[in-house]
């Protein structure tokens, strides 16, 4: 990995637990002042920093070479049918068994743990 795919990468990094921080915030926040006036504007501060880790990511494909741009496009690959699985089968279930909704907020974290399990997967492959 070059120079400058390593700088992005740690942007991305960074943007993430800037993201993580942020939206606990958030969370905490609007649950503590439910009916106040700032809940909208406070509910939507996390998507700053995922604004920035989207901009990093972008800017980190531009810089790599051939075979880790392969290595992110079968990662990317990997967590959008993994995600498309796991949300299909969860509304199935909440559909046909009765189960609770879940908070929207959590797929994007779910897309980038799978995500990094099959950038783990397409650099074992690439040895």
């Amino acid at each position: 990995m070059d120079k400058i795919c390593k700088i992005y990468r740690k942007q991305v990094l960074v943007g993430f637990a800037v993201y993580a921080a942020v939206g606990f915030t958030a969370m905490w926040a609007v649950g503590k002042y439910p009916l106040g006036q700032w809940r909208i504007p406070l509910a939507l501060t996390p998507i700053v920093p995922a604004l920035f880790i989207a901009r990093s990511m972008v800017r980190m494909l531009s810089s790599c070479d051939e075979l880790q741009i392969r290595i992110h496009f079968e990662s990317l690959a990997f967590a959008f049918v993994g995600t498309a699985l796991l949300t299909l089968t969860f509304g199935f279930l909440q559909g046909l068994a009765g189960i609770p909704t879940p908070n929207w907020m959590w797929v994007w974290p779910l897309m980038g743990t799978l995500f990094f399990i099959g950038k783990r997967i397409a650099k074992r492959k690439y040895r």
